[in-house]
């Protein structure tokens, strides 16, 4: 009888288990991901603006989704080829100047977030702390973003530095950030430097003062965001001139 209950107990389990298993994977989904996403082409050939690389390295050493996440084929041979590659304090230098804005390191992006996996883009402006090298924004309570951040601190940003002709085919400067995001409120550690680095580089209104009671107000009133960058992606064309990969990746230390 013991064995009757045992099995009466544990197959439903078993069945629950499996049925959950089938439901959290993707509908369609295949290990290594579809195989019209990868580039099919002969052996011992290459692109011709395919990017320097290690010569003893194989097609498959990169271009091969591993399945642990969705970096592309052509991410991953920047950090599996040392070829063409900046050392990682210059890499950082030229993200820093491409994102100098007037001077004071502010600038436009798009921010991503997600909640319950819908995605969000927003258009905000950070500000770089040059000694940090940590991003920062001011932005009014209960927008949308903030309640996606404070479910899942994921973020992604990303720059396109702006081109009067229009022609961003040719030659972009663009920046991609991955990182980790933080809310910081009035009586918060760190609330007040960080709202100062993002307030001290917002362009007034002409005639505008900041008397300490609209300071005071602005405070109460917004978060200040905290971004910490765990991968940056830096595309410049140039780099291309120069005989290096025309994508930079610049990646935190790992703690």
């Amino acid at each position: 009888m013991k064995y009757l209950i045992t099995l009466l107990f544990i197959v439903p389990l078993l069945l629950m288990v499996g049925c959950q298993a089938k439901i959290d994977q993707p509908a369609g989904w295949v290990k290594g991901g579809p195989k019209y996403i990868y580039v099919h082409i002969g052996k011992g050939e290459k692109p011709s603006l395919h990017m320097p690389f290690d010569e003893k390295m194989n097609c498959t050493d990169c271009h091969k989704y591993d399945g642990v996440d969705a970096y592309t084929a052509a991410t991953i041979t920047l950090k599996k080829s040392k070829t063409g590659r900046l050392p990682k304090e210059e890499i950082k230098q030229e993200i820093m100047a491409a994102l100098k804005g007037l001077g004071n390191y502010r600038e436009m992006y798009v921010l991503s977030t997600s909640f319950n996996n819908k995605p969000l883009a927003t258009c905000i402006e950070f500000t770089i702390d040059p000694k940090t090298f940590t991003f920062y924004a001011s932005s009014e309570k209960q927008s949308e973003k903030l309640f996606h951040i404070a479910s899942n601190p994921n973020v992604s940003m990303v720059y396109v530095k702006h081109r009067d002709d229009k022609d961003y085919f040719t030659d972009p400067v663009g920046v991609q950030i991955v990182g980790k995001a933080e809310q910081l409120k009035l009586g918060d550690p760190g609330f007040e430097e960080a709202f100062n680095i993002s307030l001290s580089t917002v362009i007034m209104p002409a005639g505008m003062k900041l008397t300490p009671e609209i300071l005071e107000r602005i405070q109460k009133n917004q978060l200040v965001t905290k971004v910490t960058p765990e991968r940056i992606v830096f595309t410049n064309y140039e780099f291309r001139n120069k005989g290096l990969h025309f994508k930079q990746i610049w990646e935190a230390d790992i703690t």
